[in-house]
């Protein structure tokens, strides 16, 4: 029974598989294929399962602006992409008047194509920024915990933001995302003041089909989509929504992720290339 797995046998699933490339914090992002980019020797650690960043003033340069760290890499892989999503659980504990000097935490997916998707972070407040000419969207969140953000892509026709599987903002994107110049960025960066801030995973690729138990979209059911099921069912239960990552998972369509649908995956399981 997969019910008898142990996890730690599907916890090393985090490369790129199928349709999703995903970044765990069981390891450093650029052993990853992220490429890093640190200005003045912020502090990095990974401890519990979290990928730590803690950074400050710079001496001798005086603030605004301290040090940062950013990784980076291509999203060229997914150009044409029709449904794509990225998704990442994270917290900082910097003010949220660091936000001006785009600090203390920041992802953006971006290009020369001009469409832009551009989170600002801090410790209770998110600012989203799409376009100068757009209105910049400043959304309180509640601190000192972990928060779960979601960007859904449908290709020119519509994007959907996410918070902890609720919907904060949607509507027609400037152009479709992403194409062949287009790339992600997380980072963390002392504007004043000093911060920490820890990143549990970022996930990015082709939307799941629904119902499908295919998590990476790779055309199999096997224990790499196990552990991101496993994930869902942790998270939810009956009548617990298990939010838009794990409408793959819930093969009966009630918005939760119980016992039911892991026997349904059950009896999906194909094993790689199956």
């Amino acid at each position: 029974m997969l019910s008898m797995i142990p996890i730690a046998l599907v916890l090393s699933a985090t490369s790129p598989v199928g349709g999703v490339v995903v970044w765990e914090a069981l390891v450093l992002p650029d052993s990853k294929g992220w490429v890093r980019n640190p200005f003045c020797d912020p502090a990095r650690w990974l401890e519990d399962g979290w990928f730590f960043q803690h950074v400050h003033s710079c001496p001798p340069y005086p603030p605004p602006g301290g040090q940062q760290e950013s990784y980076e890499r291509s999203l060229a892989p997914f150009e044409g992409e029709l449904e794509f999503f990225i998704e990442w659980e994270m917290e900082s504990d910097g003010a949220r008047s660091e936000i001006t000097g785009t600090a203390p935490a920041s992802l953006v997916a971006f290009g020369r194509s001009g469409v832009t998707y551009h989170f600002t972070i801090a410790r209770d407040q998110v600012r989203f920024v799409r376009d100068n000419l757009l209105p910049i969207l400043y959304i309180d969140i509640d601190p000192e915990v972990p928060h779960t953000y979601r960007l859904e892509l449908y290709d020119d026709q519509l994007y959907i933001w996410y918070i902890d599987g609720e919907v904060i903002d949607e509507g027609l994107p400037e152009g479709p995302f992403p194409k062949s110049d287009s790339r992600l960025k997380f980072r963390a960066k002392s504007w004043y003041l000093e911060s920490t801030t820890k990143w549990d995973y970022i996930r990015y690729g082709t939307i799941p089909q629904e119902a499908s138990g295919d998590f990476d979209s790779d055309e199999d059911v096997d224990l790499r989509d196990y552990y991101y099921v496993h994930e869902c069912l942790s998270n939810s239960g009956p009548d617990v929504d298990a939010g838009p990552g794990c409408r793959f998972a819930d093969f009966d369509a009630d918005t939760d992720v119980d016992l039911q649908d892991l026997a349904e995956f059950q009896n999906r399981f194909s094993g790689e290339d199956g």
